[in-house]
Parts: structure tokens; sequence; C-alpha cells
């Protein structure tokens, strides 16, 4: 898919149907990969197709403690990297701090004011800004019930249309659960039932409880019901975070 943009507020060429489509696509390709190497180079260069050039998912040490083993997937600019770990940019980065405060994916403009900033985190963005990570998203991920890492990416384009975010947020977790899953793999028994199968591959497909239940002659309150189980059972919150958790382990194809 060519390079998105948005001009003066309008909406993107591309409808919000293909870009959901072509990032469904790319879970397939992230499917067939083995090596978290290879899901470093093809996000980085799914990513660029947005503007982004830096991309890093990793967990978040606690104050005091080093970054460099909690991270999965590092394509982050290499001197930008070595600077961060050295002067133990996590600390007080305002970015990660936000992280742990929402389960909800979020630009980085959106929580970072510069007049508010102290001079720690003021450092640290104007030298993330030396590497070109001007504007930057992140999709924060949890399990059922806590923080688990995030994807953090970065550019210098102009800020993205929610539709595109949507999508951007739909392959950055699919990203972390492949690399995880090939950095410890594990066996995963289908567990959902064939109507919460088929709610999910609705859900993927775009559609809204509303849209599910016409679909499959079921009440609205049975299809969120039928969400909530599959959700309980895959150990995860959010529909995002279900669908893909599904698509992970073949519980749905598309």
């Amino acid at each position: 898919m060519k390079r998105i943009s948005s001009e003066n507020g309008r909406q993107p060429v591309v409808e919000a149907c293909e870009i959901r489509r072509d990032a469904l696509d790319f879970l397939s390709t992230l499917s067939s990969l083995s090596r978290p190497i290879e899901i470093t180079q093809a996000l980085g260069k799914k990513l660029a197709s947005f503007g982004y050039h830096a991309v890093l998912i990793s967990g978040l040490p606690d104050r005091g403690e080093r970054i460099e083993s909690f991270v999965i997937v590092n394509g982050w600019p290499r001197g930008w990297f070595d600077l961060y770990c050295h002067h133990s940019f996590a600390d007080h980065d305002p970015i990660a701090a936000h992280c742990r405060k929402t389960d909800q994916p979020f630009e980085w403009a959106d929580v970072y004011r510069r007049e508010r900033a102290t001079t720690r985190e003021r450092e640290i963005m104007d030298r993330a800004h030396d590497f070109s990570m001007i504007n930057g998203f992140c999709v924060p991920i949890y399990s059922e019930h806590q923080f688990q890492a995030v994807v953090t990416m970065a550019g210098d384009s102009a800020r993205l249309p929610h539709k595109v975010q949507s999508a951007i947020a739909l392959v950055a977790i699919y990203a972390h659960r492949r690399a995880t899953f090939c950095l410890a793999p594990q066996a995963d028994s289908p567990c959902l039932t064939m109507r919460e199968r088929e709610v999910l591959t609705w859900f993927a497909l775009g559609c809204s409880n509303s849209g599910v239940a016409d679909r499959l002659g079921i009440s609205g309150a049975t299809v969120e019901a039928h969400y909530e189980s599959a959700a309980r059972k895959l150990r995860v919150r959010g529909r995002t975070h279900t669908v893909v958790e599904a698509l992970r382990r073949r519980e749905i194809t598309l």
C-alpha cells in the first residue's frame, strides 16, 4: 500500500476498509515469520509506509533498572538506543510513564507538553528530535489484568487520522504477540466455541456489535457476552487485543 498522509485535516485517500484490509494482510505476513529480527525488519518496512522510521517493542523497567533486558524488538536508530540506555532515560521518559496509566493507543503530542515538562523530560524529547523522532505513536500492551509492554514508533511526518491509527494499533499488537511467541514458543490449544470464533471474525472484519448481531441472528447483548467470554479465555482485555490474540492462536482465520 502506498504511503498514507493527511493534508489540512482532510481524510486520507485510502478508504477505511482498504486500510483495515491492508493491516489484516500484513498480519498474515507476520504470522509466517519465526525470528524476531525478521519481525523487526517487516514491521519497520510497514511502519515506514505511515511515516515512522523508528520502532521499539519493550517492557518497561522499574526506576533504576536497565531497559536492555526488557526489549523484544529493537528498530530504534542505533545512536538513539545507546544514548537512551547510557543516560537511563527510561526513568524520566514522559511517554513511557504515560504507558503505565492507559491501555489506549496515544500520540506523543497528546501527552507531552513542553511548557509543563521537567528539565529532564525536555532533554529526552529534545534528544529524540535530534534523531528525527518528532511525532510518535504508542500502543500499550496489557494482559487481562496488568501492563505488559509498549509498541512505540516515531518519525517526522504529520499526525495521522484516527482510522489509520486504529490499523497501526492492530499491527502493533499482533507484532508484539508474534515476537514474544517466537522468543518463547508455547503450545496453544483451541479454547473458543464456534460462536465466539464467529463473533471475533466479524469484529476483525470491522463489524460493530449490531452488525455482528444482524449477521448471526442474535441480540447485541449476546454478541457482547460471547466477546467477553472469549476475552477471558484468551486472558486479554479490549476488542482489538482479543481479535489479535485469536488470530495469533489461529482460533480464527481471515
